[in-house]
């Protein structure tokens, strides 16, 4: 065999050395940007999840007719009060009434495919199960009402419980590419 047909079949040999080195390791290209790229790219069901509201937001879905006002005073150190969601809330997709005062800021409860924005990934370590990764995110949900200019960003779960000082975090799965298993609580 001369010089250049030994070249040609190393390089060839290379070539095919790195097509089959690659094809089994689908799950090692998981990075930043192709998180937030299948974050944001399609709507994602959102069942029972919470959003932040600022008082602002709020105060502008009560002028709006979104929920009605709360159905008690708050303002005072331990005062807690809700406010029914109203139709139009419910066509945005607002599942359960307001809470005002338990927390630091006014929550609510959403439920349907949502689009969602990335603010900032956090972290991500393995998960569970071989070929998953466990995202902490800040992530907000797009509402389309003249209330919401921002997205509302999405609670975390702590010990079981909705907080407002945690994260969200998501469980990605590799199969045949990475896509949104779940939020995990």
């Amino acid at each position: 065999m001369n010089l250049l047909s030994r070249r040609c079949v190393l390089a060839v040999a290379a070539v095919v050395g790195f097509v089959l080195a690659c094809t089994g390791c689908g799950a090692s290209d998981f990075n930043y940007g192709k998180v937030r790229n299948i974050i944001e790219g399609n709507p994602i069901r959102l069942d029972a999840e919470y959003v932040i509201l600022s008082q602002q937001q709020f105060d502008c879905g009560v002028a709006e007719d979104l929920w009605y006002s709360p159905n008690q005073a708050v303002g005072l150190p331990g005062q807690t009060a809700t406010s029914r969601v109203a139709r139009k809330g419910l066509d945005l997709k607002f599942s359960d009434d307001v809470s005002i005062g338990d927390k630091r800021f006014p929550y609510v409860q959403i439920r349907g495919d949502f689009n969602l924005f990335v603010n900032e990934i956090v972290s991500d370590k393995a998960g569970p199960e071989e070929n998953t990764r466990l995202v902490e995110v800040k992530l907000a949900a797009v509402i389309q009402h003249s209330c919401f200019h921002d997205p509302l960003p999405l609670m975390g779960v702590h010990k079981g419980q909705f907080t407002q000082d945690y994260l969200p975090v998501l469980l990605f799965r590799y199969n045949n590419g990475w896509q949104i298993d779940k939020l995990v609580h």
